[in-house]
Formats: structure tokens, C-alpha cells, sequence
């Protein structure tokens, strides 16, 4: 953690809306990034700000077919039959999609996987990302919007029961480092899975990347459609 990038606990406890006391029960427990001076927590800003991006907004969120359902649809490619479960139907995903622009509703298909980070070796990154059974996304397919920066970062989408296989062939170490892995459920992965992440879920992945450039563009693209 760069120490030029931190606040103090009640700074962030502002940020944030809550009591400070939860902002220090957060840094103790690992919940949030922070390092500890003394009897003082000084937050990552980074972590604040990914935090307050992560926030719920209004509306309930999609479950996660119906969110893969959509960022499908919103990518132009056809829906997988395996998405339509339960009372899910395509009809209903293009009606919410039609009503609810992306760039100001991705919060609500957090569903769709749930992030990891992790630290890594350097000389693991590319061979992580070469893997056959995991999707790039986010800065990792950053070039459906004309960024190619990130080289020393790993995002991807991977099916959740392979968790423990990879954190074990590549040594990968939870916690704030170059590697970010969303998990997908078992029974969503066939369907999803492809060479890259749906152009949609590309963007969608970059709003929520710390670098405000990958923000900004991914969220003009979104406006443009």
C-alpha cells in the first residue's frame, strides 16, 4: 500500500457514511485495506473509493442469470439457452435492459460473480491468463475500448468450483495485489464462458477498475451503445 494514498479512519468513516468505529472494525478484521500506526488506522483512499463504486444503488439487484442475460443481449450476441432459468425469460432482459442504461445500473448485475483479489508472483500473471478454462475482462480486454495499459494486471472471470485449483497452481495470495478473479456460479459457466467476457461485462468490469481513465472510457462507451 502506498502510504501517500491513505486517509485517516474518521476521514473515511465520513466517505463512507458510517460510524468510525465501523471503519476500524473493518481495517482489524481485513475487510478493508489499511495499515496500522500506532493505535491509529490510516485507510487505503483506493479501497474507500472502489468501496463507495461498489455501493448498492437504487432498485434490487438481478439475479445472476438475468444479469448475464442482459450483459449478453446489451453486447449484441445471441442468449445462450442455459440462461433462461426459473422464471426467467430473454423477453424480461431486454425489457430491463430498454429501461435501465448500463453505465448507470451496473451495480445492480453484481450478481453475475463475486470478486477476488489476489496477490501473485509476476512470472504467474501470464500464465494465469493463458488458462483455458477463465474469460479476460475488464483491463485484461481493456482493448474493446482503445485502453492497453494494465499489462501488469490479471482480470478474469472463472468458474467458482475451480477457486481452490487455481489459487494453488499459480500461488495466489488473497489480498490487495495485480490479480483480480470474479467467480462465476458452476451452473452459469457453460454458458457464459467464451475466448473474452461479453463486450458489456467488459465495460461494466471497467467502472469498477481503480484507474479513472478505464472508468471514464468505459462509461462513455457505455453512453454510446
Amino acid at each position: 500500500m502506498n502510504v501517500d494514498e491513505v486517509m485517516s479512519a474518521s476521514d473515511a468513516a465520513e466517505a463512507l457514511g458510517v460510524e468510525e468505529r465501523a471503519v476500524r472494525l473493518m481495517a482489524s478484521s481485513g475487510e478493508i485495506d489499511a495499515i496500522k500506526r500506532g493505535r491509529a488506522w490510516w485507510i487505503d483512499r483506493r479501497a474507500v473509493e472502489r468501496r463507495l463504486r461498489h455501493q448498492p444503488g437504487p432498485g434490487r439487484p438481478l439475479s445472476a442469470p438475468m444479469a448475464w442475460s442482459v450483459l449478453v443481449l446489451a453486447s449484441d450476441a445471441p442468449e445462450p439457452d442455459a440462461l433462461a432459468q426459473g422464471d426467467h425469460h430473454p423477453s424480461r432482459a431486454r425489457r430491463w435492459l430498454a429501461s435501465h442504461p448500463l453505465g448507470e445500473h451496473a451495480v445492480r448485475l453484481r450478481a453475475r460473480a463475486q470478486r477476488e483479489s489476489f496477490a501473485a508472483h509476476p512470472s504467474e500473471l501470464p500464465r494465469l491468463a493463458s488458462r483455458p478454462d477463465v474469460m479476460p475482462t475488464g483491463i485484461s480486454a481493456a482493448g474493446v475500448v482503445g485502453i492497453h495499459g494494465g499489462a501488469g494486471d490479471v482480470e478474469l472471470y472463472a468458474p467458482a468450483g475451480r477457486r481452490g485449483a487455481l489459487v494453488s497452481a499459480h500461488g495466489l495470495e488473497p489480498g490487495d495485489g495485480p490479480v483480480l478473479i470474479r467467480w462465476v456460479p458452476d451452473d452459469l459457466w457453460p454458458a457464459v464462458q467464451a475466448d473474452v467476457a461479453p463486450r458489456a461485462a467488459v465495460l461494466v468490469d471497467l467502472l469498477e477498475h481503480d484507474d479513472p481513465r478505464a472508468r471514464r472510457e468505459a462509461s462513455r462507451a457505455l453512453e454510446k451503445g
